[in-house]
């Protein structure tokens, strides 16, 4: 199967990975990543070929590309992968890979993560805005 899973991995530390997160990293053979994602994530990537590059776009493309080769891959991310994650930037461009199926692995936000440690700030109705670009 071309599968490519695009996973959140929380706000850092393997208490704060989902069970999702972590079945879909055993299930692959590549992981792809941000340097300083891959180093957060190194105690889960034993035996795994590791794809590190600065540029996003790139990364996706490797990915992708490993993917429609038929090797299980990975895009780690940190946070969620869908809140300026990079399943926005993989999404766009798997128009290009259309046998590749693309899972998207949901992780915990940073802005919940930050919210559990003051108690309950979130509690109702509340907005985020990345100033990101």
């Amino acid at each position: 199967m071309k599968r490519l899973y695009v996973i959140g991995m929380g706000p850092g530390g393997a208490e704060q990975l989902t069970p999702q997160a972590l079945r879909a990293l055993e299930d692959s053979r590549v992981v792809c990543g941000y340097t300083t994602y891959m180093d957060l994530a190194r105690e889960f990537l034993e035996g795994k070929e590791l794809v590190t590059t600065l540029m996003t776009r790139e990364r996706c493309r490797i990915a992708l590309e490993r993917a429609e080769a038929g090797e299980t891959t990975a895009m780690i991310c940190s946070g969620d992968a869908g809140v300026y994650g990079m399943a926005g930037p993989i999404l766009q461009m798997a128009e290009e890979f259309p046998e590749v199926e693309i899972e998207v692995v949901p992780g915990i936000t940073a802005a919940l993560s930050g919210a559990a440690v003051l108690g309950a700030p979130l509690m109702h109705d509340f907005a985020v805005i990345s100033l990101s670009d």
